[in-house]
């Protein structure tokens, strides 16, 4: 079936009481822009009304359940709603996201300082996301933002793009039983090893997505970095990672607690709640014996000029 069109808005149009400034980004599903009210500024995502795939509506649910949650580490719901033949959302406006940030550093890697901190308020997303039932199924770099400079946030870390959400509880708060087989969801290079031979995935599938983030943002790169294309072999990959010299390979450079943290993960089974405290803890023993120092982040110590170039080339909320 051949892809809608994308409705364009043009600078200046009004959508409700929303003033479109810039086009920030296009992805599948819609495109995003820069829009003001009053003087402040948001994004404005939008997706075709005829979609099959209605991301937009997974997206407004998760944040409105997230803010009633008091969660911290996601974007405010504005507003939402139809205009033309499109839904739009109206969000927080945030900074670049991790991947880009990541690849404008040296060795395109996070010093060991930031990359802990950073990978704590990225797990501590995961576990306010799990706390009202949902699922990320494709937690990576670019699905994370610092929050806006002008903000005072460039130590703050937003979860972005709930698209492939999938509530895990039902109505009741009861478990959704497993499918006997699942579609891959997610992105090949973070995706767990149950997304490859099509299990349910669960909690800890997304843990293992986190760790897999966090090994990269730690030494610059994963083992498989060049194979995204080839799915199959990415699996393999994985597989040889939990042992001996596949092990080595995947956490040269990395803090021995990423080891633990892996063998814990992969030790949980489908209905098991994970200890987020646990990890949290790890992390901070890493810190520790490290002589870490968390702030500041890398980027709050690199030229402005690096944060203003990635405001251009960062689409985090677009997908």
């Amino acid at each position: 079936m051949a892809q809608l069109e994308l409705i364009k808005l043009k600078v200046g149009e009004k959508i409700d009481r929303w003033i479109v400034e810039d086009k920030l980004g296009e992805g599948g599903f819609g495109s995003v822009y820069k829009v003001s009210h009053n003087d402040n500024i948001f994004a404005l995502k939008t997706e075709n009304l005829n979609e099959a795939v209605k991301v937009l509506k997974m997206e407004v649910y998760v944040l409105k359940m997230a803010e009633k949650n008091k969660s911290k580490h996601f974007c405010k719901c504005e507003d939402s709603g139809m205009y033309k033949s499109m839904l739009y959302i109206v969000m927080t406006l945030v900074g670049p996201c991790l991947q880009d940030l990541r690849k404008e550093l040296p060795g395109q890697k996070l010093s060991i300082g930031c990359a802990l901190s950073v990978g704590i308020q990225c797990l501590e997303a995961i576990e306010e996301l799990h706390a009202i039932g949902f699922l990320h199924r494709d937690i990576k770099p670019s699905n994370y933002a610092i929050g806006r400079e002008e903000l005072n946030e460039l130590r703050r870390i937003y979860i972005l793009d709930f698209g492939m959400c999938r509530k895990y509880l039902d109505e009741d708060n009861k478990f959704r039983p497993p499918r006997k087989a699942a579609g891959f969801r997610g992105t090949v290079r973070y995706a767990p090893l149950s997304c490859h031979i099509r299990r349910e995935t669960c909690r800890k599938d997304d843990i293992e997505s986190w760790l897999y983030q966090q090994i990269e943002m730690t030494r610059g790169a994963l083992p498989w970095r060049s194979m995204d294309d080839k799915r199959d072999d990415v699996a393999m990959y994985k597989e040889r990672a939990r042992y001996d010299v596949g092990l080595r390979e995947l956490m040269g450079g990395c803090p021995r607690e990423y080891i633990e943290i892996l063998r814990y993960v992969d030790g949980l089974r489908f209905y098991d709640k994970p200890d987020y405290n646990k990890i949290y803890k790890l992390l901070r023993r890493s810190m520790t014996v490290l002589h870490a120092k968390e702030y500041p982040y890398d980027w709050e110590t690199t030229p402005s000029q690096m944060l203003k170039s990635l405001r251009s080339l960062c689409k985090s909320n677009v997908k």
